[in-house]
């Protein structure tokens, strides 16, 4: 394609982008948005489309990458405050689903392989935050690994396990640091290590 074709396309691209905005993105006599709403990038691709009722996002948002492609849906409920988000890549595949409240992660977030769709990690968050339990699979399907956390930090008692779902490792974590005794283990069970490690200092103290 040549140089004047290209630059055709791209106009009319970019023309047909913006013909589209001018029968959406209004706002009411308060400013506040109303009905269709899109955006879109510098070729003239769809950014994101989706619609507004007295300001507030309602139902579903679509967002798009450069190309064209879909990159997430927000599903939003009446208060536009809460939203399922369903993110993907760039073959399709769904790689990641979970909730947002007021833009932040809320609840149970899980996250797939790009390669096959199975879950390779599902945790607990808070506030925009890893809070609670946090589980990552092999691509098999077997559990990796198990922790909890508190406010984004590993908290509590962890696991880490081999490919044939034998326990590997375990010990505590201390406001995102090892803490007290760890042991590894091999296949068969028998303890093949183990550390002592000291108590995080916080602030200052012991």
């Amino acid at each position: 394609m040549n140089k004047f074709l290209l630059s055709l396309l791209l106009f009319l691209t970019v023309g047909n982008g913006f013909a589209v905005a001018q029968d959406a993105n209004h706002t009411d006599a308060k400013g506040r948005r109303q009905g269709l709403w899109m955006d879109f990038y510098p070729n003239g691709q769809k950014r994101y489309e989706g619609q507004f009722k007295d300001g507030r996002c309602t139902g579903e948002f679509k967002y798009y990458d450069e190309q064209g492609r879909l990159k997430a849906t927000n599903l939003f409920d009446k208060t536009g405050e809460k939203a399922l988000n369903k993110t993907y890549a760039e073959n399709g595949t769904l790689i990641a689903t979970g909730y947002y409240l007021h833009q932040k992660k809320e609840g149970v977030w899980q996250y797939f392989s790009r390669d096959n769709g199975k879950m390779i990690l599902e945790e607990d968050n808070k506030d925009g935050k890893v809070h609670g339990a946090s589980k990552v699979y092999f691509e098999t399907g077997v559990l990796m690994m198990e922790r909890q956390f508190v406010d984004g930090l590993m908290e509590g008692h962890a696991k880490i396990y081999y490919p044939s779902s034998a326990l590997k490792e375990e010990g505590d974590y201390l406001h995102g640091e090892k803490t007290g005794i760890w042991k590894a283990y091999n296949e068969d069970g028998d303890v093949i290590s183990s550390e002592n490690f000291t108590a995080p200092t916080l602030n200052g103290f012991d």
